[in-house]
């Protein structure tokens, strides 16, 4: 998973509205379509299927799967090939090959998108396979994963990892500030209070030299606060973010931005965002996904720092985002794509794509619980590893507490989330920006969510 991708708990794609143009696009496709792949799809022959696989991501990310997994499993099958896409506008896409008749058999996605692509009908149900007698265990994974990815008593996927959005500090800066650093028994009080003495505006211009904290404010990192304070994002299908809890998380949100001189925005500055200047020291802490720990690491390969647990308000808690596999409604290979799928979330796969890329924890206990999650090899001149114990409890022994002790959610996932952010996010700017009431803010975008949602599934009725 690449880092834009991340948060993704960030996988906020415009689905709705690239449904409503698949009649225009799939006419446009389908005079384009050989260009679609690389080259046609081979007949079968001599008993040979050919599996058609798709992701997004980097180009290292991308070796894995053509150097690494797919020689692999073509070794344990020699009845099939498959053929690695990768694509840009990943989810534009894929849609579009759906239009056209052209989808691969296998394909990356994210849980959000998924759960839209498979009210749609887009998604293969996959009981069948999972619960048969060539299926997997579903209690070796994540339990909480497999919530969204059931519809009408099917699942249509299987997932591969959970990221989390953690607290990253520096270690350097606490020290010399005479602080303990954060971990799991951090509440609201200690990180405001953390706040206030890791802040430091010199001349008073209300642009403090050093920040306390950081990071992309808005809806996205308003959500954990959200759930620490008992909310929630929906009930019964219906945005109820608005809820005291809610009014009362923001409220706390909005007193521990000290200045917006860094935004969620990174263009005007020329792609600087709160991730670098967290790495230049100029940030003592930085709230984002795990994902972003390999990268920080090889940016600022000489900076102390941990990452630790959000801290707890009433509850402990975060937000977490996924990957999974799943599989073409009208795939013509549906046994041979089930065991690319089985392969690509086994055991094995899951370790290696931690030990190597380690941007999302595997959705495997097997393989969060063994030893191979504690070894990070990295990629060398590419992917930093993790060389030391030391180093490990500093940068990723926080990710199995939080999962050991279910201190996260993916609750606020749903075929709606992207017009739920919408208005989240316009609802917190204006409560940051504009020192708009944070109830009227929060009702107002609660009840443009519903209004939304409601427009949507009548124009899904028609």
């Amino acid at each position: 998973m690449d880092t834009a991708s991340g948060l993704a708990v960030q996988y906020g794609w415009e689905v709705e509205m690239t449904i409503r143009l698949l009649t225009l696009a799939a006419l446009l496709l389908l005079i384009g379509r050989i260009a679609f792949v690389a080259s046609p799809t081979s007949p079968k022959s001599a008993g040979v299927v050919t599996v058609e696989m798709s992701v997004w991501g980097m180009p290292f990310e991308n070796a894995l799967y053509t150097d690494v997994y797919i020689p692999e499993f073509e070794r344990q099958n020699p009845g099939i090939k498959v053929r690695f896409h990768h694509f840009e506008d990943y989810p534009n896409r894929v849609l579009l090959s759906h239009a056209g008749g052209i989808a691969p058999d296998v394909m990356r996605e994210g849980y959000e998108t998924s759960q839209a692509w498979t009210r749609r009908g887009l998604n293969l149900p996959l009981n069948r396979f999972i619960d048969g007698p060539d299926g997997i265990d579903r209690k070796d994974f994540i339990p909480m994963l497999w919530d969204g990815l059931a519809y009408k008593r099917e699942t249509y996927g299987v997932p591969q990892d959970i990221n989390i959005l953690g607290l990253f500090y520096n270690k350097d800066l606490f020290d010399k500030a005479g602080l303990t650093y954060p971990d799991s028994t951090w509440t609201w009080k200690e990180l405001k209070s953390a706040i206030d003495r890791l802040t430091i505006d010199r001349n008073g211009d209300g642009h403090p030299e050093q920040k306390g904290l950081d990071m992309g404010w808005g809806g996205a990192t308003f959500r954990p606060f959200l759930y620490e304070a008992g909310g929630r994002v929906w009930n019964g299908g219906r945005a109820v973010f608005d809820s005291p809890s809610g009014i009362e998380a923001l409220k706390f949100y909005r007193s521990l931005m000290k200045s917006y001189s860094l935004t969620r925005s990174t263009e005007d500055r020329g792609g600087l965002g709160p991730d670098k200047f967290f790495q230049n020291g100029n940030v003592a802490m930085y709230i984002d996904g795990s994902w972003m720990t390999p990268s920080i690491s090889k940016g600022a390969p000489n900076l102390r720092f941990g990452v630790a647990p959000l801290p707890k308000g009433l509850k402990a808690m975060s937000i977490s985002g996924s990957c999974i596999w799943g599989i073409d409604r009208d795939t013509k290979h549906p046994a041979e794509a089930w065991k690319l799928v089985k392969f690509l979330s086994s055991e094995w796969a899951l370790k290696k794509y931690w030990q190597t890329l380690w941007v999302a924890p595997p959705s495997r206990w097997s393989a969060l619980r063994s030893a191979e999650f504690h070894d990070v090899k990295g990629i060398p001149g590419q992917i930093p590893g993790v060389p030391t114990p030391e180093m490990f409890k500093d940068k990723c022994a926080w990710i199995p507490e939080v999962l050991e002790h279910r201190w996260t959610t993916l609750e606020y996932a749903s075929p709606y989330t992207d017009r739920m952010m919408t208005r989240l996010n316009k609802a917190v700017d204006e409560v940051l920006l504009q020192n708009r009431d944070p109830a009227v803010a929060l009702h107002q975008a609660a009840k443009d969510t519903n209004a939304d949602i409601a427009e949507s599934k009548r124009g899904d009725a028609r």
